[in-house]
């Protein structure tokens, strides 16, 4: 049974490391934003649509089939009498168009972040609602990681617990991680030092 535990162990940290590093890093850059240059590239462009639409979601899908050819979800609506403004996203990349129905003209500002930038939106991004295919893959690879996780855990204590020269070692290791984890729970929660 060890064997087993142990290769499971293996895979499924195997799997789980390139995610665990793009969250200690995306993690590093929002606690430490001055060691990281985050300025987008923006870009500026006038699309023309139909005149009159008032649906964002028709704004929307026009801009993203055909005269802006881009892709995203669609999010931050807000309509007017003569003006809709929308966002279409990607993590890292922000669409914000200004449709003014008079005229049908989309005005198009694209904000490109770099890497560090598309990070930090990744490690925000939650929910299996989202519209692009790549990012419901994201998330089910997320909760594939949580669940994960949570089996290392288990079996590493396991594995652990069976080595018998190494339990005095693990449970001081265990004792000393509860106690700061606790200590740092309580001080978070009681607004502390």
């Amino acid at each position: 049974m060890y064997p087993t535990i142990r290769n499971i162990h293996l895979l499924l940290a195997s799997f789980s490391l390139p995610f665990l590093i793009m969250y200690g890093v995306s993690a590093v850059q929002m606690s430490h934003s001055s060691w990281f240059t985050m300025k987008p590239v923006v870009q500026e462009r006038d699309v023309t649509l139909d005149k009159g639409l008032t649906d964002a979601r028709v704004i929307a899908r026009e801009v993203m089939n055909g005269a802006g050819n881009i892709k995203g979800e669609l999010s931050n609506v807000q309509a007017g009498a003569s003006i809709v403004a929308l966002r279409i996203v990607v993590p890292g990349t922000v669409h914000e168009i200004r449709y003014e129905a008079s005229s049908g003209i989309a005005h198009i500002k694209t904000s490109v972040a770099g890497v560090m930038g598309m990070l930090n939106r990744l490690h925000h991004w939650a929910g299996f609602w989202h519209e692009p295919l790549s990012m419901k893959m994201w998330a089910a690879a997320v909760a594939i990681v949580s669940a994960a996780l949570l089996f290392l855990g288990i079996s590493g204590l396991s594995m652990w617990f069976t080595r018998r020269g190494e339990r005095r070692l693990g449970v001081a290791l265990l004792a000393v991680n509860l106690i700061v984890a606790t200590t740092l729970i309580v001080l978070l929660r009681s607004n502390g030092p």
